[in-house]
């Protein structure tokens, strides 16, 4: 990885947009654009956050084109660069993540070539160049072969629609 953790170069002092989350949110129809989950408790999404593809503190703008929605668990193994999307916007999980747990192996392995969630008509999809910064600052590549290794393969969201799919 190339980022170091505090300001440096090509870090600058921005305000952040409140209403990134609600935007991003909103725009994913409150659903995490890689697994699909989506979850309310009394009206109000829980477990789904609006992820910078290109950090905010490494100039990566509070829009939609810099957002994806991803549930929790999404949104810190695709911070910690587990999780990726390639440029034909599918799911690409690093050779280097190891799962010791058949939950592990679902809740990651089973992502690999899935189809990452677009936003509603009319939102822009996620910029190019904030794809390409995820992958070289902050993905642990490479990426493991689609079907690789001994596990069951899955593809969860294959029942999404192709206007659904970026």
């Amino acid at each position: 990885m190339g980022l170091s953790l505090g300001p440096g170069p090509g870090a600058t002092v921005q305000d952040r947009d409140p209403g990134f989350r609600a935007l991003v949110l909103s725009a994913y129809e409150y659903r995490c654009a890689f697994c699909g989950y989506e979850g309310l408790i009394d009206g109000t999404p829980v477990g789904l956050e609006a992820a910078h593809v290109r950090w905010w503190a490494f100039d990566g703008p509070d829009d939609l084109a810099n957002g994806l929605c991803l549930c929790s668990m999404h949104h810190l193994l695709f911070d910690k660069g587990v999780l990726g999307a390639s440029p034909d916007r599918t799911v690409t999980v690093s050779s280097r993540f190891a799962a010791r747990s058949p939950a592990a192996e679902r809740a990651v392995f089973s992502l690999e070539g899935a189809p990452v969630l677009r936003p509603r008509r009319g939102c822009p999809t996620v910029a190019d160049d904030h794809l390409e910064w995820h992958t070289r600052q902050v993905f642990r590549g490479p990426a493991r072969e689609v079907g690789g290794g001994d596990r069951a393969t899955g593809t969860p969201g294959s029942e999404r629609s192709p206007e659904e799919l970026w």
